[in-house]
């Protein structure tokens, strides 16, 4: 910055920094603004699962696991449901064990196969209404 030598360099000089630290200043909330919504917990998980889904290598094996602990997990409950019984909670243990791994090495079979009983109940529903 040069040397200011007048009062009236020195008021366009205190002008210029005071505009300038204003455009700063807005900058920095803008900023915080974004890295405040980036961080909420739900923008995390939605990025996580973004960031997974985006690699391929990962996608096909995510979901086949994913459809495995599912039907597992459903399995599950449906032998449990509400009973304190501790012999039917340790069948649905094993009844989820082996559901999820059937599931998890057959899920390209299962969901090409829950896709055509999908289409053909859509193909049903358009004939049925033509």
């Amino acid at each position: 910055m040069p040397r200011i030598t007048s009062v009236n360099s020195l008021r366009r000089a205190i002008v210029s920094l005071e505009n300038r630290q204003l455009a700063e200043e807005q900058l920095l909330i803008k900023q915080f603004a974004a890295t405040y919504e980036s961080l909420k917990p739900i923008n995390l998980i939605r990025k996580i699962f973004d960031d997974l889904l985006t690699v391929s290598e990962l996608k096909e094996p995510l979901i086949e696991t994913l459809t495995g602990v599912l039907t597992g997990y459903l399995s599950k409950i449906l032998i449990i449901r509400n009973s304190d019984n501790a012999f039917r909670r340790l069948l649905g243990v094993f009844v989820q064990y082996g559901v999820t791994n059937i599931v998890s090495k057959n899920s390209k079979t299962i969901i090409k196969t829950v896709i055509n009983i999908l289409q053909s109940f859509k193909e049903a529903l358009v004939k049925e209404k033509e």
